[in-house]
């Protein structure tokens, strides 16, 4: 309904904005070591009624951790870690597209990220399953790490290291942003981080079969799954992102490796975004016809 110039709606959410606006500025302002005590309770008030839901926040190792109910967001920001509703939507949407973990399964998180698949994974294998979360940069990985130990995920074995075809070290792109990360070439500017074949990290932690292989890892699709040796036919369901959509041509190489190994892949064709069309699912259907690579 109208009132004067300006709708009711418009009026709160304008109000909304303002007040967001002066509690960031506040929380820039007092968000130094000896100040921060002074942000918890605001801090806390702001955010529950941001997102609608109980929020209470607290400095803690390095972190500003949330603690909505479900989960504690760990960010080096105060108001920036959503909740686990929406840290999760995305892995939710386009993860589980094609098989959802379940008790007792084994996942492998290749990219993990900052963990919003692995916080998502560890609440769907439960205590008697397990997630191996792989991220190779070292900034991101103190972030999963710390997703981690908050949230107490003792099913979830989080790794600093780079999936590739031969154990060593590789050479990783140093962006602000931890999603254009890459691997690079040798004579390229970046950060040296440690590479390992999958096959040889089960082989360390006893594992033999995975039943679901996610892996984000910007365009080094095809070493990670030809470092998985046998282990990629002990596999069964895959969902793999590809970045094709970003020059990155895997895509058709990362579906002849898994038909290759017995897979049925399919894609998201009818899907609105071109990354989205991007990502390959893959159900084990037969065993392999030729030795893995």
């Amino acid at each position: 309904m109208k009132t004067g110039m300006t709708t009711v709606s418009e009026t709160s959410s304008t109000a909304s904005r303002n007040a967001n606006r002066l509690l960031a500025g506040a929380g820039r302002r007092l968000d130094r070591p000896r100040r921060r005590w002074l942000l918890v309770v605001p801090g806390s008030l702001w955010l529950t009624a941001k997102h609608h839901t109980p929020c209470v926040v607290y400095w803690r190792e390095g972190a500003w951790i949330h603690r909505y109910h479900g989960a504690k967001i760990p960010h080096a920001s105060l108001g920036r870690a959503a909740p686990p509703a929406v840290f999760t939507a995305e892995a939710r949407k386009v993860f589980l597209h094609g098989y959802a973990p379940r008790p007792g399964d084994t996942v492998f998180d290749v990219g993990a990220g900052v963990g919003a698949e692995t916080l998502l994974f560890s609440r769907f294998v439960g205590p008697s399953g397990r997630v191996v979360s792989l991220e190779a940069h070292p900034r991101t990985y103190e972030r999963l790490a710390r997703l981690c130990a908050v949230n107490r995920l003792r099913n979830v074995i989080p790794l600093q290291v780079a999936a590739t075809d031969l154990d060593g070290e590789l050479a990783l792109s140093d962006g602000e942003h931890y999603l254009q990360n890459a691997v690079v070439g040798a004579d390229a500017e970046g950060i040296g981080v440690p590479a390992r074949r999958i096959e040889t990290i089960a082989r360390d932690l006893d594992v033999t079969a995975i039943d679901f292989l996610k892996m984000n890892i910007e365009g080094h699709e095809q070493p990670a799954l030809q470092g998985m040796g046998a282990l990629l036919a002990q596999t069964r369901h895959v969902c793999i992102s590809c970045h094709d959509f970003l020059g990155m041509p895997t895509k058709s190489a990362v579906r002849d490796i898994l038909v290759e190994h017995g897979f049925e892949v399919r894609t998201r064709e009818d899907a609105p975004e071109a990354w989205e069309r991007d990502y390959l699912y893959g159900e084990r259907v037969s065993p392999t016809t030729k030795p893995p690579r």
